[in-house]
């Protein structure tokens, strides 16, 4: 009798962890799914937002360093336009229930504008109708980057970078050609288990 109700405990457990790895590959899937879904939307509003701007936003990275940001609050203003506002947090985004507590944040100098203090308190965002939110990578001086990040669930869990948090850098290369970053997860703190680069979404 002691044996079978050991054998019963160790098969409860099995199924019990073989349950749990089940929900985790399913969430998991279903997260990259969403992100993908989004990553598409997003590419293409940031296509339509360099053709009505003719090719020049004033707001994008160049591997070359010929990066230019003065033209990032016009490109904004365009940008979110393609998309049904929900929300708007100029400031203050965690008091005004634009933004999650995420689980973590970077410390890195160089990735300020996605400080806790900055996401919470100090950057631009932006909820819509779909359920995701943009959170615009501000510098000290408040002003607006080629940098966003995006929550594909908003303020719902898990909140967690590389999970449902992930970057956008708007690149252009030498040809006058718009795309985003390969690394999604940049400035972010990621976990293990976490996705990094896009190619990581189609594997």
């Amino acid at each position: 009798m002691k044996r079978l109700v050991i054998l019963l405990f160790i098969f409860f457990i099995v199924v019990g962890f073989g349950t749990h790895n089940a929900v985790n590959k399913i969430k998991d899937r279903e997260m990259r799914n969403s992100f993908r879904n989004f990553y598409s939307i997003y590419s293409g509003i940031l296509q339509s937002t360099v053709l009505e701007m003719y090719g020049e936003t004033g707001c994008f990275y160049s591997k070359s360093g010929n990066s230019d940001v003065s033209g990032c609050d016009n490109f904004y203003r365009n940008f979110v336009k393609k998309m049904s506002i929900k929300k708007y947090c100029q400031n203050d985004g965690l008091a005004g229930n634009c933004v999650a507590k995420y689980k973590s944040y970077t410390k890195k100098p160089e990735c300020y504008g996605f400080f806790a203090k900055m996401i919470n308190e100090e950057d631009d965002i932006f909820v819509f109708d779909n359920g995701s939110s943009l959170i615009i990578f501000n510098t000290k001086d408040e002003r607006r980057t080629p940098f966003f990040a995006i929550d594909v669930n908003g303020i719902k869990p898990p909140n967690k970078a590389g999970e449902d948090l992930f970057t956008m850098l708007i690149m252009r290369n030498e040809g006058g050609a718009y795309y985003f970053h390969s690394n999604i997860t940049y400035c972010l703190p990621v976990e293990k288990g976490g996705i990094e680069n896009i190619q990581d979404i189609y594997n």
